[in-house]
């Protein structure tokens, strides 16, 4: 099933669009080049494979394709539709430049495990591009370079601890840039990280599913809920909503936050964080290609300093491309009032409008939600807990395309028994600092 095209317009998006239903208030601009959702049947009937995946997000249906390769009976369940879920709602940066800071990962985890990180994140980068070109996935995939700059209330000495972290880390490519790659404002000194990319996270969702769901051993069940998880005769079986059974040796809960925590308390090693988007109209090549990210405003309490991140997500408009600006991020419940909501989305557009000198209108806005982990990287692994049979993905701070990769990369080998050099970092079991 190939995901219709539809032409990019200015008309706003019915109160109804079918995104509505699953994910949030809001309608994010990746949906402009999807007409209907990647559906498939709704599970109807007790089924028995090797492994059981809830969540068709990114790390959902990769470790679901990863796993069919080598053979094992899958069946993915998504109580939505394929992307519904906080996968539809990033912003897709593709980096291994990590939100947290290099020089925070090698505080908090080591040397070693900072080195291995950054391993893991450009290997996630390599993955994406590879696997795309091998199943012939059109999503406007393209390298570019990322960069980092300051926050006004940031300092020169927070960069400089963070090329020395990164060469320690072994992101060789990564220079210190004094002449601002925008026309726009004087960003510079800045990172520049190279070989970034990004790419439209939907239609390489339904082109990995559409793959995945050729594989004769693989099954994908939208509109199907998890109810409820039990071990019954050393066997896991997930009860859906309907009444139907999923027997399974492996189950993994690619779920962003984690539906069963009463072994693991993983949500004590995590926080949940909302973060805003905005995306507003600008003209075709008037901004250079890059991601851009600020170092976050340095006067939060937060746990993790609130940051902006910016892409150009290109259309098939024949003038304008959209600017897509995100950040205003607050720990999860703490806005209770719909005008501090709406004065979220308003801060984006002033910081937008200073920076970049746009004066476009904007023409999409939405939410998500992030999982922040108290060192810094996401958990992917055994539950914490007797039964090592079933697997959790969550934590994905502000770098999801990647660790969503690593998960589906680092579950294949752990539920295969192959050895994997990332498995003590992502560890669900570590004690978080």
């Amino acid at each position: 099933m190939i995901p219709e095209q539809i032409t990019y317009s200015n008309s706003k998006i019915k109160s109804d669009y079918w995104e509505l239903s699953t994910s949030g208030q809001t309608v994010s601009s990746w949906f402009l080049d999807v007409t209907h959702p990647l559906k498939f049947e709704k599970l109807s009937q007790n089924i028995s494979v090797d492994v059981a995946i809830v969540g068709g997000g990114i790390a959902g249906i990769t470790t679901a394709y990863l796993l069919s390769n080598s053979g094992k009976s899958v069946a993915l369940i998504e109580d939505g539709y394929i992307g519904s879920g906080e996968t539809g709602r990033t912003t897709a940066h593709i980096t291994h430049a990590l939100d947290d800071r290099y020089y925070n990962i090698e505080k908090k985890h080591g040397p070693k495990s900072a080195r291995i990180a950054a391993e893991s994140h450009t290997a996630a980068i390599d993955f994406i591009e590879s696997t795309l070109m091998k199943e012939g996935i059109e999503c406007s995939f393209s390298k570019l370079n990322g960069y980092l700059f300051l926050d006004a209330t940031d300092n020169k000495l927070s960069l400089d601890k963070e090329i020395d972290a990164l060469k320690n880390a072994g992101i060789s490519t990564a220079n210190m840039q004094y002449e601002s790659p925008l026309k726009s404002t004087d960003i510079s000194p800045c990172i520049c990280f190279q070989n970034q990319a990004q790419f439209q996270p939907m239609l390489y969702l339904m082109g990995l599913a559409n793959t995945l769901s050729t594989h004769k051993e693989a099954k994908i069940f939208t509109e199907t809920h998890a109810q409820s998880i039990s071990n019954k005769n050393s066997e896991n079986v997930i009860k859906t909503d309907n009444g139907c059974n999923v027997t399974a040796q492996n189950i993994v809960l690619a779920t962003n936050a984690p539906i069963i925590d009463r072994v693991s308390k993983i949500y004590d090693k995590q926080i949940a964080y909302r973060t805003y988007v905005i995306a507003a109209e600008v003209e075709k090549n008037s901004i250079p290609l890059a991601l851009y990210w600020d170092t976050g405003n340095q006067k939060s309490k937060d746990h993790v300093k609130p940051y902006h991140y910016v892409r150009i997500q290109q259309t098939k408009n024949a003038k304008n491309d959209l600017l897509v600006v995100g950040g205003e991020d607050h720990k999860t419940g703490s806005i209770i009032d719909k005008k501090d909501l709406e004065s979220k989305f308003k801060k984006l557009e002033k910081w937008m409008r200073e920076i970049f000198s746009v004066d476009g209108r904007v023409v999409y806005s939405w939410s998500g939600q992030v999982l922040e982990p108290l060192d810094g990287l996401a958990f992917i692994g055994p539950n914490p807990g007797n039964d090592k049979s079933i697997y959790i993905a969550t934590g994905d701070s502000g770098n999801g395309m990647t660790h969503g990769t690593i998960a589906g990369i680092l579950l294949h080998d752990l539920i295969l028994g192959k050895k994997n050099d990332w498995a003590e970092l992502y560890s669900p079991n570590r004690t978080t600092k």
